[in-house]
């Protein structure tokens, strides 16, 4: 039976952007929608709660998830930079899957102050009956790091979902990118001469061979 995977983005639209006149809420359900199609295209059942963490919560915990992931980004000083995952005790199911979960998304973050720690305050991580992994993707008070967010939110939704699939041990599919329709595919021929008789082309082909080149007909 497919894992069962609660997305918890943050309803925080009074957070704003240090960039792009946007807000944590906006740009998490972006990132929580890339992560629920990247997971359900790896096998999981994923679902993105709506609502607020009060609405979210006793949600998740009647669907029966397997595994709860509350996705936000982070504040600070307006210099503070990187990626920062929590959950309820070092060595817990929650813990590990944020390790997994830190251990691809945390490389491709633009910032440094970055790591997995003990969490056992924060509404989410103590009420979800499925083990919570929190997890805060870069700190939007700076202007450069919210760029990025901004400019990245499936990249950090997929990073998220694989993190999921290498805890549970599941192979990630990477999404398909389609070719761009506006721009034509890309032939390339090599063609040494046109014959209306074989016996021409295959003593071009003899002289081809003979001065080390490979030839065939067609």
């Amino acid at each position: 039976m497919a894992k069962k995977i609660y997305l918890s983005p943050s309803s925080q639209t009074e957070n704003p952007y240090a960039y792009g006149g946007t807000n944590e809420a906006a740009q998490c359900m972006k990132i929580a929608h890339a992560c629920e199609a990247a997971l359900n295209r790896c096998g999981f059942e994923a679902v993105v709660g709506g609502g607020t963490m009060y609405t979210r919560v006793p949600e998740s915990n009647k669907w029966g998830a397997d595994l709860h992931v509350a996705i936000h980004t982070n504040a600070a000083n307006g210099r503070t930079t990187g990626t920062r995952c929590y959950a309820w005790k070092t060595g817990g199911d929650g813990f590990r899957a944020a390790q997994a979960i830190y251990t691809v998304l945390a490389p491709i973050t633009p910032g440094t102050s970055e790591g997995v720690y003990e969490q056992q305050t924060w509404y989410e991580i103590k009420n979800t009956k499925a083990p919570c992994a929190y997890i805060e993707c870069e700190f939007h008070d700076v202007a450069e790091a919210a760029k990025w967010i901004i400019e990245h939110t499936t990249e950090i939704g997929e990073a998220i979902a694989q993190g999921i699939c290498n805890f549970y041990g599941v192979t990630f599919t990477p999404k398909v990118v389609a070719p761009d329709p506006a721009e034509p595919a890309v032939l390339y021929r090599v063609q040494c001469g046109a014959f209306a008789e074989k016996k021409n082309a295959e003593a071009l082909v003899a002289k081809l061979k003979a001065a080390g080149f490979d030839a065939i007909i067609k």
